[in-house]
């Protein structure tokens, strides 16, 4: 009867181990909520630095996601910036490059443990600035071989609660030698207001 016991203990172990597994296997896609309403995303600043020196900014990015069901591979289209404005500077200056509008913003990878995530890191090609930065005008725009990076924070519910620029990210200056010698540009800061466009609700991504 004990063993008996113990067998069927086992096998009930193995059904729920290998139901996990299916649903942890099956999660190959992210879903977003409230999708059709599109995001905005503000910085309180961003800060923009080159070569020791900074501009801090707030930064504000609209647009549009690219489905509500996105494939969880990287490369894979997440959504469009296709609004963003530059308030006061309290240090330097920057302005956007309206003309390079939409920006693509594309998946890269996630950190936790299926099916819950914690991070979803993200490319953005084509955000564009002009810079001063003590006098030193350039411009940083990013492409596809070498996108601006952000990682978002996610909330055990799905909620979307912070976007970090990724300050080990790098793109290219332009404008002068000067630019040159200043060397590469990068972003940092963390975006604390993260909703849907036009409205204050949470935007929430989950594995599916």
């Amino acid at each position: 009867m004990r063993t008996r016991s113990k067998l069927l203990l086992a096998a009930i172990s193995a059904t729920a181990l290998l139901g996990l597994a299916i649903g942890t296997a099956s999660a190959r896609n992210l879903e977003i909520s409230n999708s059709a309403s599109g995001f905005r995303i503000t910085w309180n600043p961003l800060r923009i630095q080159a070569g020791g020196r900074e501009a801090l900014c707030p930064v504000t990015l609209e647009g549009t996601f690219a489905a509500g069901t996105i494939a969880k591979r990287a490369g894979a289209s997440l959504s469009r910036v296709t609004g963003a404005n530059v308030g006061t500077c309290t240090r330097n200056t920057a302005t956007l490059l309206r003309e390079t509008l939409p920006w693509e913003v594309q998946y890269s990878s996630f950190t936790g443990t299926l099916p819950v995530i914690t991070t979803v890191s993200l490319n953005i090609i084509r955000m564009s600035f002009n810079v001063n930065l003590e006098g030193i005008a350039c411009l940083a725009p990013s492409r596809t071989e070498q996108p601006v990076g952000g990682i978002a924070t996610v909330e055990a519910s799905g909620r979307i609660i912070g976007l970090r620029a990724d300050e080990t990210r790098t793109i290219e200056t332009t404008g002068g030698i000067f630019c040159t010698i200043g060397g590469p540009a990068s972003f940092a800061g963390e975006a604390r207001t993260i909703t849907a466009r036009a409205s204050t609700a949470a935007v929430t991504i989950r594995l599916i």
